[in-house]
């Protein structure tokens, strides 16, 4: 299966290993949040990262789509050398993105209270999320903003860039966590400033961006294109489907850490960690993701069937071999990691019990992983959101049948909601492999 190493494998992995090096400076900055929190004493300070983390997650990941987009859209319109196209798809996605910052923005009170509200954790756990929360969702504009300028950088191929833009946002906030907890003494409000300020860091590269990328010289585009609500509307449109598949994810992920909290706080600190684990590893494929978005984009605009039946090929291939990089290192170290975290011993346990769950679903998600980006590429957004609604509906089902109390069960709900997105949309690419859905010719 491995064999005859090919000049596309080349190109997937040129475009992947900066990629996953990239992406996973981002959950390394929530794991050493944990580790710094981990060592102060209390499992409240970890189940308030735990908590806070997933209120604002829930928020950027249901629009976490927008880097996506800007991939997809940008790889196609390269694929077909459509420089004012691209103009444009930034522009309408910096208009959109800023209205939603703005809503947030001016609504941040409420939707604070009524996500605390919603967390079954303790007193005190809540408190220090709100705290957290606090600082953290003012970065939220500047996360967008992010997001724009690395999805551009990738759906150019311009990976170096790319990666200089997330590792030094992400190296930053680690820095800057280090100097107010450790330096100042600063609390978990420490780690919500550390990241506020690291964010807004993004500015410098959107300037510089606009200064020396060639497509902005040259490109006429009249003020009544940008604002032509006909095209953004149909961003709009996209962005509605791939937002209801984020945002169904991501309650699923806000459902169980919900769930783990009520099970108390050494519960929700395990799973906190065992969450931060599971990032990692998503990042990680997210890499060979994105170089699906690319190649799979730029072969459509191409119109080329063969070229995209091996990027498909290839980026999988790719993804099943880290999959399993990642089984042989945590199998291999996973209690040393976990002490690295947290000296509490009681916490080990319970991650150390729960922890075949999490390997289960690198098995199981990998294939979710990858086929999203594939999907993203071809900008399949109502596919992905159908399969998204099935696999949710179908965890919550499956919740509650199994709930008892038991965080066991928990975690069997959410690899059958891997499983289950995985194996849908394994028959959604065979379906278009086998009809040729991607390409109409």
């Amino acid at each position: 299966m491995f064999s005859n190493f090919s000049r596309l494998d080349s190109n997937t992995l040129r475009i992947a290993i900066p990629l996953i090096i990239s992406n996973i400076t981002i959950p390394l900055v929530g794991f050493v949040d944990n580790a710094m929190m981990g060592h102060i004493g209390s499992v409240i300070y970890i189940g308030a990262i735990g908590v806070g983390s997933i209120i604002i997650s829930y928020i950027l990941f249901s629009f976490g789509f927008i880097k996506s987009l800007t991939t997809g859209f940008v790889s196609q319109h390269i694929g077909s050398n459509s420089k004012k196209e691209i103009i444009l798809l930034l522009s309408h996605l910096l208009l959109i993105s800023g209205f939603i910052s703005l809503l947030i923005i001016i609504f941040r009170e409420q939707i604070i209270m009524l996500s605390l509200d919603f967390m079954n954790a303790s007193n005190e756990v809540l408190l220090h999320s709100k705290i957290y929360l606090e600082y953290r969702i003012w970065s939220i504009p500047a996360i967008f903003l992010r997001d724009i300028i690395i999805g551009y950088y990738i759906g150019t191929q311009n990976i170096k860039a790319a990666i200089v833009v997330s590792i030094t946002v992400n190296l930053l906030n680690i820095i800057l966590d280090y100097y107010f907890i450790y330096i100042l003494h600063y609390s978990i409000e420490g780690v919500a400033i550390a990241s506020l300020i690291s964010e807004y860091s993004v500015i410098i590269f959107a300037l510089y961006a606009i200064r020396s990328e060639g497509i902005f010289k040259n490109i006429n585009i009249k003020i009544g294109e940008i604002f032509n609500w006909i095209m953004i509307k149909k961003k709009i449109l996209i962005n509605i489907d791939m937002f209801i598949r984020s945002f169904i994810l991501m309650t699923v992920f806000i459902y169980f850490m919900r769930t783990g909290a009520s099970y108390g706080d050494s519960v929700l600190a395990a799973n906190t960690i065992l969450l931060n684990f599971f990032f990692l590893f998503s990042y990680g494929i997210d890499g060979f993701a994105h170089s699906a978005e690319v190649l799979v984009g730029n072969a459509i605009g191409k119109r080329k069937q063969i070229l995209l039946r091996q990027s498909i090929y290839s980026t999988g291939k790719f993804s099943f071999i880290l999959a399993l990089i990642y089984l042989f290192i945590f199998n291999l170290y996973d209690l040393s990691i976990v002490k690295f975290v947290t000296n509490l011993e009681n916490i080990h346990f319970i991650v150390m019990s729960n922890i075949i769950y999490l390997y289960l679903i690198f098995i199981s998600a990998t294939i979710a992983f990858w086929l999203d980006g594939v999907f993203i590429g071809s900008l399949k957004a109502k596919l992905l959101r159908n399969i998204m609604i099935i696999s949710g509906i179908i965890f919550f089902i499956l919740e509650a049948i199994l709930m008892d109390g038991n965080n066991d069960n928990l975690w069997i709900s959410f690899l059958i909601f891997f499983t289950i997105r995985s194996l849908l949309l394994a028959i959604a690419l065979y379906n278009h492999m086998k009809n040729d859905r991607f390409i109409n010719i």
